[in-house]
């Protein structure tokens, strides 16, 4: 029987010689197993693996008596095998590529000695046949062959199950499997993870990537799509780590010169979203070596970005914005002190300013521009005990980033919505400057260490176990431009309920507030009772449905009709914080053809408020990761695996903010009515809280079940198939007590939505069968009022609270929030051989659900017509596809050139008739009220999309040493230049562009960018 490699990320199940140097982290293992010509194992052979990216030398691990030789904490590359015995001729296999937590393995024959000399009889499995993760790597050799972006994101939409941002290549990708849209309207996972040499740098806000490194530093980008195991904390969404090179005993570097400028892009076709013209000029130097050869490497690196793009406006306007004005310092130490002692220190940063300008959809009154960079590092120790191993790493990331108006001299912001059909150009609607002014200071420290014990009982066991402490903080000083922000109405016929009601805004949402205020206040219920309007709720209170036939018609000087006013009242800084701590366990135990790996993560957080306070704690939260493969033949070609994990996703530092931000810059939220500002929400006066955690919250969890097959037939070909289930529930977001305690005030909201009049005018003996029906469906999703218990106070008192103006909200679950996956991928890999190879995949996706709430506070507690329980919510998830498919393929001639080739193609995503409430992009109501009881979500899809790119690239050399390359990129071979992006509803995209009309939905708001040419050439010594 051939035993499988044992896979542990970093490890194998079997000890190796103790003069095996340690490794921090990155690494992979190598299994070379050692036969004669008749195929039994050769006991005591020497087997020798090198790389030049291996510090420390040689490894060098006799054979035992199955002929295994393993070794593990290799940094990844090319190895080269050599196996001699006395009275065998010496076998070499010139390039066994190792990879970052994956175990090469091969069998190597060698011949008895006076037989005739032949090529070295050898087989590598292309399948890693103990192993239940699931994903791709992408490695440096790779980065310089296909046609891809400079950047780690654009690398991550060549693995399988990877989806772009709604048709983007520069987006956050995601997960097929993943909420790929957001509540702003765009695509993008905010539930991944990034590491580059160990450091987490993912935002802890927004969730995605915040640090880049010139692509010629990247030795393998790893990309995990699931089944991730225990010893990573691992959000719900991908994983992308980097290892970046470590140097080498030779002297190496290189040039980059890369060139984008409109003379190499096509004209936009006629009817086209005019995209502009990009200009961009990325240069990078890099340098490595020995200091001391053998024991320590140096890498360092400087590259400079400026990526400038020109648009033209429908207004006959030109302007040019500024994608990215940057540097990107890099450098990296490697010791290996003795051969059991390893030392690293890593350093990188990456300050760079950019505006909006870029895009169409801003008016040039309104952009602003974001000064971004800061520093992240890491320092790790590794030791080797015999058989066991011990790493300790010590990382700290932060980033800084400015935001402020480019033109203030253009008055308040003033956001004008409208109902009417074909709504407002985008200089109709957006009058005034951008209000924002904020200044964001990122840290993540985090102190980690793990233990790795090979163990031989009733089978060979790799037992890892470790433990880690981190804080996150977010240190945030906001303002407003000009001190005030309106959002005011076109006309002055709008209605609080009925016809023609409101567009959908801030008045809209902050409805509930404004009536426990009216409430709560003698003098402002005088006013509205003085103004002709009668309470008819329990006790004398106004209800939603008694305003219905309120006119907001009051003018505002500066541009439409008084609606809601962000007020600025004093400036201060804000640091809420979030505390980690988490252990796991992980084994990877083989028996026979079985391979166990029960892994277990326990993580606690624990929640503070800018002056220290704890606000909230969970307990350890329990995610069980468990894997099992069958080695099928026994040869370590093929195998079954199932697996079954949860992921812990912890809330996002902006909703850490929500509740914890007691000293923050002051601000009030305001609607105007009767003729005076009526506040609704007051944030960040000193001393009061926005939101509470309620004392049953619970953090957002996916649990993901996989099935998988995977084989590798011809010697250079593998086939794997995998069917995954994933499901996320407890979703977080924040509740308005008010509305959510009161049966009245839901049943309020479901009158005005449906122009049922209020209650004394309308009682409910004579509505129709299915608006009664409606109301009460909308008077059931009311909680009981303990359901709001947090902060140290009851229900009764935070309603108490809230109505009286000290409390704005509660965080807690969304009952009957969920998101469910399906897919079933398809993925054929060849290795380079003859040369070429490539892959291909196919991913079928089902994605349902009824909330893409994700780590930001947002309205489906705040309104209940977003209630997730309301069956029009259910539905296609916005943003899924029904199916993804994606290939490359390279060749290259021995005398230097080589073609390469990308394929990505999509069914277009779901999407909902939607509208526009502030900043967010959120599902509409059915406008006929038979249509409430009837799934709404996701029911229009964007068209297919695909696009083919290509990379034609030559080599020379000028001597030994030195290289050159040229190459060409032709990105949308094609020309294809299809809608990628159609408006979801009225007004929805207006301040997109006029010349499509995207106000009106159905419209295509966006278009694949036309052909374009990118030229770019290296110098390699």
């Amino acid at each position: 029987m051939y035993p499988s490699p044992l896979r542990l990320a970093r490890t194998t199940a079997l000890l190796v010689a103790v003069g095996a140097a340690a490794y921090a982290a990155g690494d992979g293992n190598l299994y070379v197993k050692v036969v004669d010509i008749q195929g039994k194992p050769v006991t005591g052979a020497t087997v020798i693996i090198t790389s030049p990216t291996q510090i420390g030398g040689a490894r060098t691990v006799p054979s035992d008596k199955d002929g295994n030789a393993r070794f593990i904490r290799l940094s990844p590359g090319d190895f080269k095998v050599q196996v001699s015995k006395e009275g065998f001729q010496t076998a070499t296999l010139a390039a066994l590529e190792v990879k970052v937590d994956q175990t090469a393995s091969a069998s190597i024959k060698i011949q008895a000695l006076g037989t005739a000399t032949v090529e070295v009889l050898s087989t590598v499995s292309n399948v890693d046949a103990t192993t239940v993760t699931t994903g791709t790597q992408i490695t440096s050799a790779e980065l310089e062959t296909l046609p891809i972006g400079r950047t780690q994101l654009s690398v991550l939409n060549l693995a399988p199950g990877v989806i772009s941002t709604l048709g983007s290549s520069n987006g956050n990708p995601t997960l097929a499997t993943g909420l790929n849209r957001d509540n702003f309207g765009s695509g993008g996972g905010r539930n991944n993870t990034y590491l580059v040499d160990g450091v987490d740098v993912t935002s802890p806000e927004a969730g995605t990537l915040r640090t880049t490194i010139a692509p010629e530093l990247i030795q393998v980008q790893d990309v995990k799509t699931g089944a991730i195991t225990a010893e990573y904390t691992a959000r719900a969404g991908l994983f992308s780590s980097v290892t970046t090179k470590v140097g080498g005993n030779d002297f190496s570097g290189g040039l980059t010169l890369d060139f984008q400028s409109p003379s190499l892009q096509n004209k936009v076709g006629y009817g086209k979203y005019d995209v502009g013209e990009r200009s961009v000029r990325d240069y990078s130097a890099y340098f490595m070596g020995p200091i001391i050869k053998d024991r320590l490497w140096f890498v360092g690196s400087i590259q400079t970005v400026k990526d400038e793009y020109t648009v033209k406006l429908p207004s006959g306007e030109s302007r040019t914005g500024l994608n990215e004005d940057g540097k990107r310092f890099f450098g990296k130490l490697t010791w290996q002190i003795t051969p059991i002692d390893l030392v690293s220190f890593t350093y990188n940063t990456n300050p760079y300013d950019f505006d909006n300008l870029s895009s169409p959809g801003v008016v040039t009154r309104r952009a602003s521009k974001t000064e971004q960079g800061g520093n992240r590092w890491i320092a790790a120790y590794s030791h080797q005990f015999s058989d066991i191993f011990v790493d300790v790493h010590y990382s700290h990331h932060q980033e800084d980033n400015k935001v402020t108006p480019l033109y203030t001299n253009a008055g308040p912001q003033n956001n004008i919505v409208s109902l009417l059909p074909g709504g407002l150009t985008p200089d109709q609607a957006q009058l005034g400057n951008s209000a924002g002014m904020d200044l964001r200071v990122y840290k993540k420290d985090l102190l980690r260490a793990d233990l790795t014990w090979l163990l031989n009982a009733l089978g060979n066991h790799t037992i890892k176990l470790g433990a880690q402490s981190g804080e996150d903080s977010l240190t945030r000083t906001a303002a407003i431009s000009q001190g005030v922000a309106y959002e005011s109405f076109d006309i002055n016929t709008y209605t609080w309920g009925g016809l023609p009601g409101l567009p959908g805004g801030q008045v809209k949402s902050q409805r509930t507030r404004v009536l426990g205020a009216i409430n709560n206040n003698p003098t402002l219920k005088a006013t509205a009772i003085a103004a002709g309007y009668t309470p008819t709720g329990a006790g004398g209170i106004f209800q939603s449905s008694d305003f219905n036939a309120y006119t907001f018609n009051e003018a505002n000087p500066i541009g439409g009709y008084y609606g809601y006013r962000n007020n600025f009242v004093s400036t201060a800084s804000s640091t809420p914080k979030q505390k980690t701590q988490g252990f796991y366990i992980q084994d990877q135990w083989q028996v026979g053809r079985f391979t166990l790996s029960p892994g277990f993560r326990f993580d606690k957080y624990e929640y503070e408020a800018d002056n220290g306070q704890s606000l909230f704690k969970t307990d350890y939260n329990f995610a069980p990761r468990i894997g099992a493969t069958y080695d099928i033949k026994g040869d370590g070609h093929s195998k079954i695996y199932a697996y079954w994990g949860r992921y812990i996703d912890p809330i996002r530092l902006d909703m850490v903010r929500f509740t914890g931000s007691l000293q923050a810059s002051a601000t009030t939220e305001d609607v105007r009515m009767f003729n005076t500002w009526i506040t609704a929400i007051n944030r960040g006066t000193k001393g009061s809280v926005d939101a509470v955690f309620v004392d049953k919250f619970k953090l957002p969890k996916t649990d993901e079940f996989r099935l998988g097959y995977a084989t590798d037939f011809a010697r250079i070909y593998s086939f794997e198939v995998v069917g995954t289930l994933r499901r996320d529930f407890d979703i977080v977001e924040d509740w308005d007590i008010g509305l959510y305690s009161s049966a009245d005030n839901l049943e309020g909201e479901a009158r005005g939505l449906y122009n049922m009049g209020s209650a004394l005018t309308n009682p409910y003996a004579t509505l129709s069968t299915q608006q009664k029906r409606v109301v009460d469906y909308f008077r059931g999703l009311a909680m009981p009022v303990e359901y709001f218990a947090g902060g140290g106070y009851t229900g009764a008192q935070n309603l108490a609270r809230a109505q009286a103006g000290q409390l704005n909200f509660a965080l807690a679950n969304l009952p009957g929030g969920f998101r469910k996956y399906k897919s079933l991928d398809f993925t054929l890999t060849r290795r380079e051989s003859d040369n070429w190879g490539g892959f291909a995949s196919v991913s079928l996706v089902d994605g349902q659900g009824n909330s893409f709430s994700l780590g930001n506070a947002d309205y489906q507690g705040d309104v209940a017509q977003w209630d997730p329980r309301l069956p029009y919510m259910n539905g296609k998830l916005d943003g899924s596809v029904d199916w993804m498919a994606k290939f490359n393929v390279f060749y290259h001639w021995d005398m230097g050139l080589q073609v390469a080739m990308n394929f990505n193609a999509n069914s277009g995503y779901h999407y909902s008739a939607s509208e526009k409430v502030g900043t967010r992009i959120l599902n509409s109501a059915p406008a006929d009220i038979n249509d409430v009881f009837t799934e709404q979500a996701g029911k229009y899809r964007t068209p297919n999309f695909w696009q083919s790119d290509i990379r034609v690239q030559y080599a020379w050399k000028w001597n030994q040493k030195l290289r050159s390359e040229v190459y060409l990129d032709i990105i949308n071979l094609t020309n294809r230049q299809e809608p990628t992006g159609i408006s979801e509803g009225l007004n929805v995209r207006s301040g997109i562009t006029t010349i499509y009309n995207a106000a009106v939905a159905g419209t295509p708001y966006q278009f694949q960018p036309p052909r374009r040419y990118q030229v770019g050439f290296r110098l390699k010594f």
